[in-house]
Order: C-alpha cells, then structure tokens, then sequence
C-alpha cells in the first residue's frame, strides 16, 4: 500500500473525481425494499387492487428455511486459516569459479552473467563474494525483513549446519532454501544434489531426502540448476510416500513432519529452473542464471528481453539505456515504478484467470516473498520457454507463457521504452503515464454490462485491485467494484479471493469524501457475506469511519447510505463484546438516537428514498450495540432507546414494527436470574455471552473503559426490563407473522431472565385453566336436561379475569383497576409487588397466545418460550360426544358481558413512573355476571351432544346470552349448520326451528404442564396420542412437511380440538429431560431477513434481474406475474362480468353438478374466479378443491396446518365460515377466516402437495382461558386491501385491517359510541399499526353503548367501497360510511327483533338495495335511499325503549316489496350475485330456490326430485350457499354433498358483445 492513500486527489483530477461522484450516485440509487402502493393522482389506489402479500416475509409455515442463517456457502473460503510467513532464507551457491563441471558442454559465445555480475571480470573469490552479496541484495528487494544466511561452495556438514540453524530460528515458519548448481554436475536420478568436499577436489551428492530432513517443513525450494525437474520428482514422491504413512498412522517418523502437525506446517514448495531432461539455456543475451534473474529482478530482465525481440533496439536503445531507467519500485508516479506496477497487476491477473482459487490463495496471497517469487516464475516461463526450457515447479502450475495479457504488457513496456531517449537527453521533459490501467476499467465496465454469474469471470479483477492504489483512477474503480459486488455473493466471494479485504481495509484511513458513499456500500456487501471481517475492522479502529459516516450532516449522503453504514456498525457489534464495547465508547448509542428522532413519527408512511431502510436498521443497530451487555441495556433505556422503540410500533410498515421489537429484546439480557434455582447451568457460562463486559461470568463489573456505565444490573434492570415486556403485550395481536415471531424472541430473553416469577403467573394460568377444563368435562359428562347444575358458578376462579392472578372472584371493575380489591390499604411495597403479579400474569397471557398462533412459525417460537419457562401445552379431553365438535361449535357461554381489549399504547414516556393503568393491558376485563338480561334457560330443547364436549349445561341460576342473540348462533355439526357464503353478500343462517345454538369457544380446553410432570416424564409419555397431536406428528416429528410442527404446540390456530380419548395427557415429546441445557432462545428472523437484503442485487438493473431469477427460485411467490398470463386471466373475468351483468331472464340449466364433500358438513364455500373450481370447507376445517364438471378432487389439506386428509382426523379443528380468493389475477391466494378469529391465507393451494401458508392473522379477540364467545364473521374489500372482521371477545367493535401495510387499519365501535379518552382520536378510528381499542369500552349492555348483540354478517358495497353494512344479532342492520366511521348513517330492524336468516347488499348491482330474509320464510326489498336514515341517537332510543326505537328506524327506509318465498319456513341461508340479477334461498328440509332480483321465481330444487339430477343425498339443512363472484354460478352445500347449479340468458351473450362494442367505441373517442 502507498503512503498517498490517506490523502485527497490531485487538483487536477478534481473534474474527474466530480463526474464520477454524479456517476456513483447514479449507480447507487437503489429500491426501497417497501415499495409504496400504486397511487392514482386524486390518491387512491389504482385499480385493479394491488398484488398483496408477496413479499419473502409471506411465508408463515415452519420449515429449516427459517433456520437458514446468512451464509452461502462461500464465508471464510478467501480467508487463509493461517499466513505463513518467509523470513528466514538459506542461500547456497555452487559455483567453483574457473571450472566447469564434467557433464556442461559450454558454446562460445555463452551466458555468462552470475546475479548481473561477470564471473572473470575479478578474481574467483572475489567475485564469487560479490555475486552472493548481489543475490542477497536482490532478495532484500522481495523480502527487505528477512534474515539471510549464506554459503559459497559449500559442503554436505555446511549445509547441514545452515539448514538447522534455519529451521530452528524459523521455528514454525516457512524457510527458503536456494541452490545455485552452475559448478557442478546436473542432479542425479535418485534426486541428489551435488556440493563440495572440504579441498574442492570432489563433487559430493546431497540426498533431497537428508536435504529436507535438515530444513523441515514448511519450506520452499529454488533450484537454479540443470535437470532441476529430477529434484522435483523426487520430492513428489517424498510428499505421496509421506501422505500414505499418514493414512497409516506412521507419518511421525519424518523429521518436520509430525502426524499431528496441521497440513500447512507441511508443505513444501519447489521452483524448478528446467525439466528433468533439460539443461540451462546459453543465450549470450541472456544471464547464465536467467531462472534466478527473472525471480529476483523481473522488470530488467523483461526489458532486455523485450529490447532484443523488438524493433526498437535499431533506434538507439541499448542495454545501458534500459539498466539506467529512471524512479524506483516503490514510486509508482515514476518509469521504473509504473512498469513494476503494471507487472504485478499483469502477474497477478495471469495467474488469477488460470489457477484454481485455493491453489491461488495459497501462492499468490498467502505470503509476500512466495508470491514475488511466483509471480517472477511466470516471467521466467515465458522467457525461458522462449529459449527452450520450460521452468517446473511443486505444486504444479500450468503453462501460462502465451497468455494474451502478456501483449498487454509488451505494450506497456513498449510505451515507457520509447520515451527513455527523451527523458535520459532532456531533464526538463515530463512522463506520460501509462493508459494501460484506464483501458484495463474500460474493459472492466465492458464486462459489467455484458456479464453475469454463468458467464467467465472478468480477467481485470486483480488489475482493478491494483487501481486502487491509484488516486487517479480510484474513484471510478471503486464505482467499478461496488457495482460487480453487487451482482451477488459470488461476486463478492471472487473480489475477496483476489485480495480486495486489505485494500478496501486500508482506504477506510483515506479522507476523501467522494469515496466515503462508495467505501461504505462495499464493506456493506463484505460483511454481508463474512461477518468475521468485524474483527479487523475493529483492530483498526474502521468502526469510526462508519460512525462518523453515519453522523455527518453532509446533505449530499442519501438514506439508503447511512442504512448501509448502520448496518456496518450493527455486524461490527453482533456477537462482538469488543465490538460493542469500542462503538459505546465512540458514543454510537447517541449518534442512532438522534437518527431515531428524526425519523420517528410513525404517521409517516412512506418518506423520502430510504426513509424505511434507514428506521429498520437504526432500531436493529441500537438492538446488536447492547446485545447481552446489561450496562449498555440500561444504559440505552435511561437515555430514551426504548421510548422510541416503544413508539415505533405503531408504524404501518411490519418490517419496522419487527425491527423495533427486535431493539427491545436486545435491551432485555437474556442471562438466567441469580436468584432463580432452577437455572444453575447459568454459572458454568453455558451461554455464549463470551466473558465480555457485563457477562455472566463477572455481572456487576462495570465496562473498563466506559466509566458512564458503571451500573449495577441486579438492582436497575430487572425494573426496566418489566416495563418493556409490559409495553409489548398488545403486539401478540399484530397482523405480521414477522413481528409476533420477534415478540416470541423478546418473551424468549425476558423469560430466561425473570424465570422464577413468570412461572408463578404461569402456576397461576395453569390452575385457572385446569378448572376450566374441569368444570367443562364434569358438564359435558351431563345428560341432555337442560336443567343440570354443571355450569360453573360465579364464584369460579375460572370465571375471574383474564391476567389478574391475585383478584379475587369478583374481578376488577369496569375501569380496569388494576390493584386487588385490598390493594388500597396495602403498604407500597405490597402495592408495587401486586401490580408485578399482574404484569407478569399479563406476560403469561400473551407467551400462551403465542403458542397458540395460527402461523405454525410463530406458534413454534411461543412453544420454545413456554419451554423456556418450564411448561408445556395440553389439550385435555373433556369426555362426552366428540361427533362434530370444532373450535366454533360450543356450548353457550356463561354471560353476555364481554372485556374490553389493552388501552391503545401511549407514546408517553412510561419509565418515570410504573402504574399498572399505564400499561398496554390485554384482557382488561369488565364483566357483570348479575347482568338481569341473561336468561336462565334460552331453550328447552337444547341438547349437549350436539356441541362441542366440554359443554356446560345451562342452569337456572346461571347467566345466558338473550334467547335473539341464541337464535342467531351458528348449529353444531349436521343438525343444522350456518349458510356461509362466500360471495359479497354472505349470509350466516340460524339452525333448525326450535333449537338454540351455542356460541364459539375461543379455546378448546387446554392446560399447562410443566416439563418436570411426572405425567411428562414417565415412560408412556409419548407413546400414544395425546394432548391433541396425532400419531403422525409422533412419528414424523421434526420432518420438513408444513403441518409437522404445528400440531406439536397447538398451531390449530385458536380452534378447539377433537380427541379420541377421555383422560389429561400432556405434549407428546415436550418433556426436558434433567440434565439437559436449557431451550435455547429462538433465532430472530428480522436480523437474517434485513441482512440478507445486502447479499443481494441492490443496483439496478441487477436488482430487477435477480427478483426475476434467484429471486423467484428463493421464494418462488415474489416471482412477477407473466403479463400475458394475468392479461388472460383478466380478459376471462371480464367476460363472465360482462355475460352476467347482461342477464334479463335467467333460466335453470337442467344438468347439475353434484360433488361429494365428505362426511363432515361443509361450512364454507367460494369459486375459483376463472377456472371450474369450488373450494370447499367442512367443519372441521378441511379444505378442498374440486372440479364441478368432473368432481375431479384437485388438492385437499387442513386449514390449521396444510396436513392432508389422511392425517387431518386428529388435526385440531377450526370451523371455516369464510373463504375468499385474493389476487385474484396475480394467481390467487386462499383466504380462509375460521370462527374462532383466526385467518390463513394459503397459496399453490389447487396442487397437490404444494401448498403452502403465506400469512396468518387472528383477526379479533378472544379469551385466552376457554370461554364462550361470539363466532367471527368477515367480509373482505378487494379495491382497499382491507379485512372486516367482528365478533371474538369483543362483537361491538369491527376491525378494519390493511392487509397491503398489514396493520389494523381501524377499529370501528358498532354501537356509535366513540373509543374512549384513550383513542384520542374523533369516530373510535386508532391510528396505524394500534390494533385494539382502549380500555374503557363498556363491557355490558346496561353499561352507556353497549348493546350485548354481536355481528352475524358483515356486508360492503361493490359499487360504493366506502359503504359497510354489520348485520346485527338483534336483527338490525347498521350502515356505516367508511369516511366518517364515528356512528352508523341508518339502523333499521327490517323485521324488529325477530332473527334474520341472511341479507344481501345490492343484488345484482342495484344500489341500495338491501334484500333481507327471515326464518319463517319472509323476504323483503329494502331502498335505503327511500328515507332519511337514522342516527346512532336512535340505535340508543332503540336499546332503551324497544318499541318506539324499533318503529322510528323502520319508517326511515322504504320497504317497496315483501314476497313469502318459503310458506313452511325454515329459511336458513340467503345469497345474491353481485353481478348478475340472482338471489338464492336454502331451507333446513334442503329447498333451494333461485329468484331475480325483483323477487321472480327462477327455480325450485328440491331433495329426491328426479327431474333435477339429484343423487340420493342425506337431506338436511342447506349449510352454506354461495354465487360465483363474476359467472352466474351457484353452489349449495347440504350434510354430506355440494351442488353446483348453472344459469343462463340466451340473450345475454348478444347484450354483452354490445356491450363490449359500446365500450370500445367511446374508448376509442
């Protein structure tokens, strides 16, 4: 390296430099990984919808490629495992002046010449002394440190002597041993060497074998002698002798070479001047010791050569010109040192593009004086070969003396040879440099353009390595460089190998601004790839560069810049204690602050270039810096780090979401408490906390260098760290999969940190739960009356509030205190401890919600954390009748009171003071189990076999929802199932006359077990099915199939289960046996995420390309779209729209399409939107496709876990009630919504195998101990990307969520009340990424606003999206305007307070229109433009006085017609077309019939009838119903078959083509 590195460019340069920085920035103007939405210019999206859930995030199943760390195959391999050293050189030179040996037969004239020295030019000594000192010289010049010993006409005991002395100062480094052979005989066939006797009367052999027993390993050989090849086999056959003894064991009987000595403290290595039948050239133009002049002084012995072969030497130039060359070696701005500049880079490119990399590494970057010596061997090949030698060499290299970039520097020499006449006459006269280098860039940019990873690397790598030695040209060839970096790992692997790390390493010292951009998104790409590189930055202190980089106010440095650098400064930290240490000394914490700061307000949603980027790595940054060091935890906490964390969850991008929860982990240490017994393998150091400062080795040892965080952690942390789990509580409910996994992560740290008390909230959930479950087995264990006495009583613990251990049966109040009842006259210290409890219980809360989730990734991650905490899940069996039990099919709940959710979470700072009000609370929970509406009884004919085991009878004495809102709750298994359609206008059904429904369990029955359970412990353990799993997750536990771990920790989702036996059982192959090391924390997936965006194309058009290609390959759902392809699929919707928007008269085809869905009852129904498909879901929550033509059965899976149907029977069930085909054009993704919140969406789902799960949410609430609670209904709206869900723990509010963002978008309250005090904001609308309303929601219907009814049916206008309609349990119907959600516009109660058995929304395209219909068989049409509407006032008269409420809001719409479409009753579904004008009615005795939407009989179907096709079929209740979303398309779902009914309109087809002509005539215009 040159002194000039750390200094600026030349004045002159100073354009140049300014062009390529507007270059550079042009090059580095890289995509935001969040890319914004289309937007129209009014604002709102584009139409069509944009392609959601996509990104490589989209990928919620658990397989070894969530493992997948940032390595690919490629880290390290540039790095020697150890640099041997050469400094130790033993020269022996055989000379014998004035005698030539026997076997040399010299020509006259001949090479005389001995290290540029004349042999007869003095006399034999002295001219043998001065030709040793000019070898010495000549060496220095290579290796100017070594230490060189010499020998002139030695003997065998010299030799020995100078060969020991060598190895034994060498020690374990490499000796080089040069032999000069001129004076005596060519080597013999054995491999002998020939030196002197003492009186030089003889010529004594020298074995190679004693030879290399005296100098050892490793050691390197120059032979300048005839024959040397001879030499070379012997040693060969040393070097394979030795292998094959070390393979028997016996290869310590070699001097140096012990067995056990490492492979490079083996090796030799042998420079041959000739072949074994070859002898030296006597060309008189060239030395007698040409081999050795070529190694030692290539540029003179080039430059003759050159000069005897060219034309020049007619013109004046001589031998003496070319020995007389102006400038030195080391001065590249001068002659002579510009043509060994341009040597090497040619060398080093020579041997680069022809040897293989390790072979490489090992000689040309492993050691200084080996590489010279290679290099110069390459020199010596060409010239000798010239002469009709061919120089060999140990290992083996192959020919390279016709390389074409030997032309390269026959021109460059010519170039600086034609100028030496001028400058030797005239002093004045000035060098012209070389172009040799810029032309070399060209070629360089040339191979940019044009190559790619399948094609020959570019020959100019080492010769741009060589560039950035030049001030001139280092801009643009760093420019060069970074751009090849960035076409991927391999590139970066290549630059590496050739020998850029020292380079790049050493410009980090420069001071030049134009390179910083540049420098840093190459070391980005270099720690991308090797992480290990950290250590040498931080040995030269290259941390500060980046720090510096990232804190300058410099305008011109963009976002996407200081995101590379925080990522430098974040792989400079990770796992690092030095790392982390030096960069809090250079105060990084307050340099990302300030950046946090800045970039903070989350109202943001995309901000300028970068603005992402730079916030996600900011927040990763502060996270690595404090990793495992609780003094710079504390530290950061005190300074406001986790405020700003804390802040950032309501961002709406989850990649910053994720991000900052991943700075919050790292601000928990993960060290096992002192205090806590259960952890004593924490004193060993198990942990990979390494020592480092504030380790656990030594916990209260303040930082040496750092006296700002001279902290105690025992006494600070353990408080603050509280405070953050605290505040992350609510995040379980986060729609990313992404962020509830790093959630898992925090709960992870925070768990093996606070073990002792959380598994104290643990016991206490764990016997809440254990009397649920035992209180629901001793119910269902029940006869059918109605009348028994199992339903638990109030003062249950069961029944008391969710997170609150310490609370006695009462629970708190409707504020949500969040003391004890007798936590007022408490002392504080009691106080404080009580408010811990219920923090901690909290935390507990949200670890079990965690492995529940329905992403099987996240639940595997909340499976560990439970572990962690020494407990597993278990799905007890509650005995009782099992036949169409699921997670939505339970028995009534208790009361109709339900909780509140968290208050919002406050951006305020919550560290100056700790009240429990303060806190992001979960399940804040107001109940009323006086409530005077609950029933006792809501039916006498209800019957427990019917639901879900576990189901409480219903007592007189206990409480019960209102016998309206029982009637609207969907039937258990085939006795008369919802109607769930999957058009727009869906329609949830009540059962059969008569019988009342249950409500939804949130949970099925579970408990916790710890791990040391007998019951977990013994033998049986895992010997059978238990706890829910099935004997194939047993079996093929840890395979790589999506549904093998899901199961294993409950990630049915929150569903209930079937079991098939009746006793407690805890997880199969959940147990810790004694003696084993704790659970390992869960590896983050946001750090690997973020970091392998740097290991890929980040330029364009790479970036583009690489999306297209490897991209696509990785995952292959991020793939783009084929535009033909989605043109096709477009150009098909289109037409079935067209077709169906032009019926007038739709007729019944006569042939049906009857399709078997199996024996369980299918409660979901959708049609693929441009092939014959119908995808149908059963109670249970299996899903199928089937062709309808054919009843071809495409792929089938279960919706919890994608297992297949042959091991689905013991999957946990979760009943589907909405399924919905998103990016429909884009190739769609399956969403499926089950009744118990929870939302898959599935892609590939129509190949068998294929399919795999893109993203799970749980839409609302639920109770975390099994409790009755309304079931979910959905709606989807394809033009905003936004999922309407309700109902849960909380049915009186309707979220809203964004799944483009994926945030809660809103939360709309159903009774028009606003949110609170805690909202903050006008209508109950939360901003982004606040997924749950405040605390203060009143929790019953005598409370102000509540309505104690829940949502059956959610509705959203096609033709008007800002248009919501919930469809209410009390039979109102509430229409809402999305741009002013605070209250309902209109209520109406179309038919007061009897039920409603479905509505439809604008049929057939008609706006507003509302089509309801009732059970007893009425339908009406309902114009909501015939009135005035009325207010949310009015929904309050309503609930007040019943009847003046319910008369007010009927005369505000215009009822225009009533049709009695069902005389006997029984209406249990209603569907419509959104397109075409179809309704269509189902009955519980399976009657189906098909009406216009002006109320005209289309047809009538009917069980048995022959006419109709129909197969003999169990007749039941029609339980689900829905139309094609654009062909007039039919299905309806009966107990154990679908049918697929087909209309049409023969004129249609010609209204549509006119239709089409008309559009594209005015389009035209």
């Amino acid at each position: 390296m040159d002194d000039g590195l750390g200094e600026d460019a030349a004045g002159a340069n100073d354009s140049l430099a300014s062009g390529l920085a507007d270059e550079l920035s042009r090059r580095l103007t890289n995509s935001d990984p969040v890319p914004p939405p289309p937007q129209a210019e009014n604002g709102e999206p584009l139409k069509p919808p944009p392609r959601i859930l996509c990104e490589e995030r989209h990928d919620g199943t658990t397989d070894d490629a969530d493992l997948r760390a940032v390595d690919h195959g490629l880290v390290s391999k540039w790095r020697q495992k150890e640099k041997l050293k050469t400094l130790h050189v033993a020269l022996v030179l055989c000379l014998n002046i004035g005698v030539d040996p026997p076997d040399v037969i010299k020509i006259s004239p001949c090479a005389r010449l001995e290290c540029w020295v004349d042999p007869m030019s003095a006399q034999p000594a002295k001219a043998l002394e001065h030709i040793g000192k000019n070898l010495q010289a000549q060496y220095e010049r290579l290796q100017s440190r070594g230490k060189y010993k010499m020998h002139l006409d030695p003997t065998v005991e010299d030799v020995k002597k100078l060969c020991l002395s060598c190895r034994r100062n060498a020690k374990n480094e490499r000796v080089l041993f040069h032999y000069n052979g001129h004076g005596v005989p060519r080597p013999t066939a054995n491999g002998e060497i020939w030196v002197f006797n003492s009186r030089y009367t003889q010529y004594i052999p020298l074995s190679i074998y004693e030879l290399q027993s005296w100098l050892g390993t490793p050691s390197i050989y120059v032979l300048d002698c005839s024959a040397a090849g001879l030499i070379i086999n012997a040693i060969r056959q040393l070097m394979d002798q030795r292998s094959n003894d070390a393979l028997r064991g016996m290869a310590g009987m070699y001097a140096g070479g012990s067995g056990g000595a490492p492979d490079h403290l083996k090796e030799i290595i042998v420079l041959g001047a000739c072949g074994a039948a070859e002898q030296l050239p006597q060309n008189p133009d060239l030395p007698a010791d040409v081999f050795t002049a070529c190694l030692t002084t290539p540029i003179k012995v080039a430059l003759r050569w050159f000069c005897s072969r060219s034309l020049m030497r007619h013109d004046g130039l001589t031998k003496d010109l070319i020995d007389r060359i102006p400038g030195k070696q080391t001065d590249r701005k001068t002659p002579l040192g510009e043509l060994n500049w341009i040597f090497t880079a040619i060398t080093d490119t020579i041997a680069w593009n022809v040897l293989p990399r390790p072979l490489f590494q090992k000689l040309f970057r492993s050691d200084l004086l080996v590489a010279s010596l290679f290099r110069n061997f390459l020199l010596a090949e060409r010239i000798m070969t010239a002469a009709g030698c061919t120089p060999v060499s140990y290992p083996r290299l192959p020919p390279t003396h016709q390389h074409p970039m030997w032309q390269a520097w026959d021109l460059a020499a010519e170039m600086c040879l034609v100028q030496l006449p001028t400058l030797s006459s005239d002093q004045q006269a000035e060098f012209t440099p070389s172009t040799f280098f810029s032309e070399q860039l060209t070629a360089f940019e040339l191979w940019l353009a044009h190559g790619s990873r399948d094609k020959k690397p570019p020959e100019q790598l080492p010769i741009v390595l060589q560039v950035l030695l030049s001030q001139v040209h280092r801009l643009r060839a760093l420019v060069l460089l970074g751009r090849f970096l960035d076409m991927g790992p391999w590139a970066v692997e290549l630059a590496l190998s050739v020998g850029i790390f020292p380079y790049v390493l050493k410009l980090l010292q420069t001071t030049s601004s134009d390179l910083r951009s540049t420098l840093v998104f190459i070391w980005a790409k270099v720690l991308a790839l090797d992480r290990s590189c950290q250590a040498d930055l931080v040995k030269d202190s290259g941390h500060l560069y980046f720090i510096r980089y990232l804190d300058s106010v410099d305008g011109h440095i963009d976002l996407y810049s200081r995101a590379q650098a925080a990522f430098v400064l974040s792989v400079i930290c990770d796992g690092h204690p030095k790392g982390q240490a030096l960069c809090a000394h250079s105060q990084l914490l307050a340099v990302l602050l300030r950046w946090l700061r800045s970039l903070a307000p989350v109202n943001i949603t995309y901000g300028p270039p970068g603005h992402p980027l730079l916030l996600r790595w900011l927040c990763l940054c502060i996270g690595k810096l404090c990793e495992d060091i609780p003094e710079f935890s504390l530290h950061a906490i005190r300074e406001g780090a986790a405020d700003i964390l804390v802040q950032l969850l309501t961002s709406p991008l989850p990649e910053i979401r994720a991000a900052a929860i991943f700075g919050l982990a790292c601000l928990i240490h993960s060290c096992p408490d002192p205090n806590d017994p259960s952890h004593p393998a924490h004193a060993a150091g198990h942990l990979h906390h390494g020592g480092g400062p504030g380790g656990p080795g030594n916990p209260l040892t303040p930082l040496p260098d750092h006296p700002v965080l001279t902290l105690t952690p025992s006494e600070d942390r353990l408080p603050a760290e509280r405070l953050i789990a605290g505040a992350v509580t609510q995040v379980v409910y986060d729609p990313a999969v992404l962020v509830r996994a790093e959630l898992a992560v925090l709960f992870a740290r925070f768990v093996r940190g606070h073990g002792a008390a959380v598994r104290e909230a643990m016991a206490v959930q764990q016997r809440r739960l254990e009397e649920a479950v035992a209180q629901a087995r001793a119910a269902a264990g029940l006869s059918g009356d109605d009348g028994g006495s199992g339903y638990r009583p109030r003062s249950s613990p069961g029944h008391a509030q969710e997170g609150t251990p310490s609370a006695p049966p009462g629970g708190k109040g409707a504020g949500g205190g969040a003391a004890p009842q007798d936590g007022a006259g408490a002392a504080p210290a009691q106080q404080q401890q009580q408010q811990q409890q219920v923090l901690y219980s909290k935390i507990a809360e949200a670890i079990t919600m965690l492995a529940l989730d329905p992403a099987p990734k996240v639940a595997r991650y909340g499976r560990d954390v439970l572990r962690i905490a020494q407990y597993e899940l278990s799905f007890a069996a509650t005995g009782g009748a099992y036949g169409a039990a699921n997670g939505s099919l339970s028995p009534r709940r208790g009361d109709t009171t339900v909780g509140s959710f968290a208050a919002k979470l406050k951006p305020r700072s919550w560290r100056s003071s700790f009240t429990i009000a303060g806190l992001p609370n979960l399940s804040r929970i107001s109940t009323d189990p006086h409530d005077p509406h609950h029933a006792g009884s809501a039916s006498s004919s209800y019957n427990p076999s019917t639901s879900v085991p576990g189901a409480p009878a219903v007592g007189g004495a206990s409480s019960g929802p209102p016998a309206a809102m029982m009637r609207r709750m969907p039937a258990a298994g085939g006795s008369g199932g919802a109607a769930a359609s999957a058009a727009t206008s869906t329609s949830a059904s009540p059962p059969s006359p008569g019988r009342d429904v249950a409500l939804a369990y949130s949970r099925h029955p579970y408990t916790l077990r710890t791990v040391n359970d007998p019951q977990l412990m013994g033998p049986g353990a895992g010997g059978s099915s238990v706890g829910g799993l099935s004997d194939y997750e047993q079996t093929h536990h840890g395979g790589h199939h999506s549904y093998a771990d899901t199961r294993a920790h409950g990630g049915s989702g929150l569903a209930g289960a079937m079991l098939s036996g009746g006793q407690d059982a805890a997880l199969a192959g959940g147990a810790l046996p004694v003696g084993q090391p704790p659970v390992p924390v869960p590896r983050s997936l946001i750090y690997g995420l973020s970091c392998e965006y740097f290991s890929r194309p980040m330029l364009e058009p790479q970036s583009s390309a690489w999306r297209e290609s490897d991209g696509a390959k990785l995952c292959p759902w991020t793939a783009p779209v084929d535009p033909e392809r989605k043109a096709r699929r477009r150009a098909m919707m289109e037409v079935a729209t067209t077709i169906s928007k032009a019926m007038r008269a739709p007729k019944l085809r006569e042939q049906l399409h009857s399709i078997e869905s199996g024996p369980e009852p299918v409660s979901a129904l959708t049609f693929h939107p441009y092939h014959q498909v119908l995808v149908s879901a059963d109670v249970r929550g299996m899903l199928k496709a089937h062709t309808y033509p054919d009843n071809k059965l495409l792929n089938h899976f279960h919706v919890t876990n994608g297992a297949p149907q042959a091991e689905s029977r013991t999957s946990l069930p979760s009943r589907v009630v909405f399924l919905r085909h998103i990016n429909e054009a884009d190739g769609p993704l399956l969403m499926a919504g089950s009744a118990d919140g929870a939302v898959r969406v599935w892609r590939s789902y129509l190949n068998q195998g294929e399919h795999r799960m893109a993203t799970a949410l749980q839409a609302v609430s639920i109770h975390l101990v099994p409790t009755l609670s309304f079931p979910t209904v959905y709606n989807w709206s394809p033009s905003a990307c936004h999922l309407f869900a309700s109902g849960g723990k909380q049915p009186d509010f309707i979220y809203v969520w964004d799944l483009l963002r994926e945030h809660c978008h809103s939360v709309l309250p159903l009774n028009g009340a606003t949110l609170g005090a805690g909202a903050g904001l006008p209508g109950g609308v939360v901003p982004p990424g606040v997924a749950w309303p405040a605390g203060s929601v009143s929790g019953g219907p005598g409370a102000p606003g509540g309505t104690g009814a829940g949502v059956e049916q959610l509705l959203l206008s096609v033709l008007d999206p800002n248009l919501l309609v919930p469809v209410c349990t009390d039979g109102t119907i509430r229409i809402f305007d999305l741009r002013a959600p605070a209250a309902p516009r209109m209520v109406l109660q179309p038919l007061g307070r009897s039920a409603l058995a479905g509505t439809v929304l604008e049929p057939g395209g008609r706006q507003g229109m509302v089509v309801v219909a009732g059970e007893k068989g009425e339908m009406r049409w309902i114009d909501l433009r015939g009135g005035t509407g009325g207010t949310a006032a009015a929904v309050t008269a309503s609930e007040e006085a019943h009847g003046g409420g319910v008369g007010a809001l009927m005369d505000s719409a215009h009822t225009y017609k009533t049709v009695q479409a069902h005389t006997k009753g029984g209406v249990c579904a209603l569907a419509g077309h959104t397109l075409a004008p179809l309704l269509a009615t189902g009955t519980t005795s399976q009657v189906v019939k098909i009406w216009t939407d002006d109320g005209d009989v289309v047809g009538t179907l009917r069980p048995g009838n022959s006419s109709n096709l129909l197969a003999p079929h169990k007749v039941g209740p029609i339980t689900a119903m829905a139309f094609h979303p654009y062909q007039p398309v039919l299905a309806a779902a009966g107990i154990d078959h679908c049918t697929v009914y087909e209309l049409y309109d023969p004129s249609a087809t010609d209204r549509a083509a006119a239709a089409q002509r008309a559009e594209r005539t005015s389009s035209a215009f």
